[in-house]
């Protein structure tokens, strides 16, 4: 897929986002989630001996940020139950386009692969909690209407366990938490903040990428053309421009950094800045149409930045997280050192380069299929909810050891040219996996390289 064909589907999500969300009230969309019925409530033992013995189901209703960790917003419990999955209630009404997407699904055909994943079936017993009360609710009613029968409730406020979190949860952080920031209230899975930049990062000018349509108030507008080489395939620019760029956004290493927009930008961006040396770099979840779904307003004004003369570093403090080409050349035959491949099935076979303005095809010898989505260069449909939050770490773990990728190795992630595996990189990272990089040029930069590639299964 070309920059422009992307940014135009982005640009739609973006209208989207403004026309119903630009209201105090939580964003309202064409989509309803079935008409509960009464059931059945569980008990904390019941609940316990669940997750025991396997026999039932334990289904987090809640926002998947509350799942990986955060109180915030609604949630005032940040976690979820060791061995339970989740099937957020958000799916269910979330801002999407049954025909305007990069994954070429219907919401319904997303819930559906859901419900495969998380071994869901009619025949299936299911306890489902929350807190609030309507999140389970709302979820046991479209079980339902799928015909599972035998369906129970929880409210988690009565469990008395101590709740899991993923190991760096807060590395998304979730719209709530962005607004406490900029209200300056205290997040404490931030910290002190001495210097807050929210960035909103797409492809083109504030005119042509959707930002003056909307963004998070206060945010800066950053073209990814800005960190990408555009006469050059789009490749990453020298650190001299990455370190200039940061410069001119008026970011130092001591900035708390919170990038939005599409999860390809932002997380692309976050890994630049990290590199660099930003010691404090978070990716909002659930990209812009999350934003409005919270509820909270979109700003169409244009912020302009306060650029500083000094970054706090002239070399990068973190150069092991991006790869080179010389690096991936010299370190491949290094059996701890594992390329996954982050493409579509038909880029990794050679099929398709995956790209309008870039007709090499295949994949760097040796490289493990280690998947993103379907159809087009942009899909992230193996790694990403409908909501543009993150997968289930466990499902992406499983999804993994059946690929052979082990993650007890150095993983390093590569694309067509860095954004879907500076995404996974992200996940990785959430996930407490720290022994990881970013091969950031890829594909296109190993193929203009003219180094040896395969194609084929």
């Amino acid at each position: 897929m070309s920059k422009k064909l992307l940014i135009a589907f982005l640009c739609i999500s973006m209208m989207a986002a403004v026309l119903v969300g630009c209201g105090s009230k939580p964003a309202e969309n064409n989509n309803s989630a079935p008409e509960a019925e009464s059931t059945a409530v569980a008990t904390a033992e019941e609940v316990a001996a669940a997750i025991e013995d396997g026999s039932v189901i334990v289904v987090d209703a809640r926002s998947n940020d509350a799942y990986a960790g955060w109180a915030a917003g609604a949630n005032t419990m940040g976690g979820h139950i060791a061995g339970a999955v989740d099937f957020s209630a958000n799916w269910l009404t979330a801002t999407f386009d049954d025909q305007n997407n990069l994954d070429g699904m219907t919401r319904e055909e997303h819930l559906q692969k859901y419900l495969a994943d998380k071994n869901i079936k009619t025949d299936s017993s299911v306890i489902v909690y929350d807190e609030n009360g309507t999140d389970a609710t709302a979820v046991a009613a479209y079980f339902t209407s799928k015909g599972i029968t035998n369906i129970k409730t929880f409210n988690l406020t009565d469990w008395k366990e101590e709740l899991v979190t993923y190991a760096n949860y807060q590395l998304y952080i979730p719209p709530a938490a962005v607004n406490d920031l900029i209200q300056g209230k205290e997040v404490p899975e931030v910290g002190a903040v001495k210097d807050l930049k929210i960035l909103e990062i797409s492809w083109g000018t504030p005119e042509e990428s959707g930002y003056l349509s909307g963004h998070v108030p206060g945010a800066l507008h950053v073209n990814s053309d800005d960190f990408d080489d555009e006469n050059n395939v789009y490749m990453l620019e020298t650190d001299e421009v990455l370190f200039n760029l940061a410069k001119s956004l008026g970011i130092t290493t001591e900035s708390t950094v919170i990038a939005t927009g599409n999860p390809i930008f932002s997380t692309r961006m976050a890994v630049i800045l990290e590199y660099l040396g930003v010691d404090n770099v978070y990716v909002m979840s659930g990209g812009t149409t999350g934003w409005t779904d919270a509820g909270f307003e979109l700003e169409t004004t244009e912020n302009k930045p306060v650029p500083v003369a000094d970054f706090g570093t002239s070399a990068p403090k973190n150069p092991d997280l991006i790869d080179t080409v010389a690096e991936v050349q010299e370190k491949r035959s290094d059996a701890n050192f594992v390329l996954v491949d982050n493409r579509t099935e038909e880029e990794y076979r050679g099929e398709t380069s995956g790209y309008s303005y870039f007709d090499m095809a295949g994949r760097i010898e040796g490289a493990v299929y280690g998947f993103a989505g379907v159809g087009n260069s942009s899909s992230m449909l193996y790694y990403e909810n409908l909501d543009s939050t993150m997968r289930n770490a466990y499902e992406i773990l499983a999804m993994w050891e059946t690929a052979g990728i082990d993650t007890a190795k150095h993983l390093s992630f590569y694309c067509g040219g860095g954004y879907r595996a500076a995404e996974v990189l992200w996940h990785a990272k959430v996930m407490g996996i720290e022994n990881i990089s970013l091969f950031a040029d890829g594909w296109c930069g190993w193929a203009l390289a003219g180094l040896d590639y395969v194609t084929g299964e």
